[in-house]
């Protein structure tokens, strides 16, 4: 009996660290979050993740509205997940990932690209990963900061339909100063601005919303 219980314990320690080991916190546009595939459903990802890490719940979305969807690892927001399902049948496939979404920056969050985005990446390093500057929209509105283009730069893949992934950027806190106020007014707009705008290069705000889109994957 002894025996029995301590050859359930070896395999239940040998699952998690093969699941551990698979979780490398890698991003890969239109195949993966980490372990979790674009074909993944909701019953797939109990044998992963466990079923003490996964809720179904409503989730506050970007534009402060409320959807259903499952939380992953909720408790520990440099690791969490909101999964967004195409549908409520049993068998739905992943919609859209949400990275990090209860981390507060400048706290750091685990799950990046092969290029090293993540929460708290910057407009100038993007520009760098980019090989060129890009369009993104003005903040203070419900679609502030969003990226809308990447003016056909290296990150011109993450526009994919399968794969793609959005990244809303947003100033990070300063010291309040005439200067500052400046610089916010000049982009406070819902217009699109470049990330050469001068206003832009000198607040050089940074990411704090990231998702990837499993939408048309096959």
């Amino acid at each position: 009996m002894r025996n029995g219980v301590l050859i359930v314990i070896v395999s239940l320690v040998a699952l998690y660290c093969l699941h551990a080991e698979e979780n490398d916190w890698l991003i890969v546009p239109g195949k993966r979050v980490g372990p979790i595939t674009a074909a993944a459903t909701r019953a797939d990802l109990v044998p992963i993740l466990g079923s003490k890490n996964l809720e179904d719940d409503e989730i506050q979305t970007s534009d402060m509205a409320t959807e259903i969807g499952t939380k992953v690892f909720w408790g520990q927001p440099d690791i969490a997940l909101a999964i967004f399902w195409v549908s409520d049948a049993p068998d739905a496939r992943i919609r859209r990932v949400r990275i990090c979404p209860n981390q507060e920056l400048p706290g750091k969050c685990r799950w990046h690209t092969a290029e090293g985005i993540t929460l708290g990446t910057s407009l100038k390093e993007l520009e760098h990963l980019n090989a060129h500057a890009f369009q993104l929209n003005g903040f203070d509105w419900g679609f502030g900061g969003l990226v809308t283009s990447w003016g056909g730069g290296r990150l011109e893949k993450f526009a994919a339909i399968c794969g793609g992934i959005n990244l809303r950027l947003d100033p990070a806190p300063g010291n309040a100063s005439d200067e500052r106020a400046r610089l916010l007014d000049d982009v406070e707009a819902e217009e699109e601005f470049a990330s050469s705008h001068g206003s832009m290069q000198a607040l050089n705000p940074v990411v704090d919303f990231m998702s990837i889109s499993f939408q048309g994957c096959r």
